[in-house]
């Protein structure tokens, strides 16, 4: 058991008087040191910050749909289309007047019976969704 060393034995040299403190600066860096690190970290962060956001809004301008020019050509494109439509829809109109709302139902080779699809009083939702015809 006397392989181990025996730190009594030693020779021991007293430290000198700036030996603490010089230790002590290695080791605990100053404040201005410390700063130094975290002020670059900051100011990287607020770099991709102000990138992101540059990017962010050149992408959505370059996205956006342009904005359509007007010019008195499409405007009167658009009047000569609105004005077919309107013709279009007051023909169907006439149309709807004119027709007759009747169905014809064969009862026979013979015999056609014609309801006016006007007098027949349409069922109550009630009764329509279960499939009963019969009025209670």
């Amino acid at each position: 058991m006397r392989d181990q060393l025996d730190l009594k034995r030693l020779p021991r040299v007293d430290a000198s008087a700036g030996f603490t403190a010089e230790v002590l600066r290695r080791v605990r860096p100053d404040d201005g040191q410390r700063a130094a690190p975290r002020l670059r970290l900051a100011l990287a962060a607020a770099a991709v910050v102000v990138v992101s956001a540059a990017a962010g809004a050149w992408w959505a301008r370059q996205s956006a749909p342009a904005e359509p020019t007007v010019t008195a050509e499409s405007l009167e494109q658009l009047r000569s289309e609105y004005q077919e439509l309107s013709r279009e829809l007051e023909s169907l109109h006439r149309l709807a007047d004119d027709t007759q709302p009747f169905v014809p139902v064969p009862i026979n080779p013979q015999a056609e019976v014609l309801f006016d699809l006007r007098d027949i009083e349409p069922l109550p939702v009630s009764l329509a969704s279960t499939g009963s015809r019969r009025i209670q």
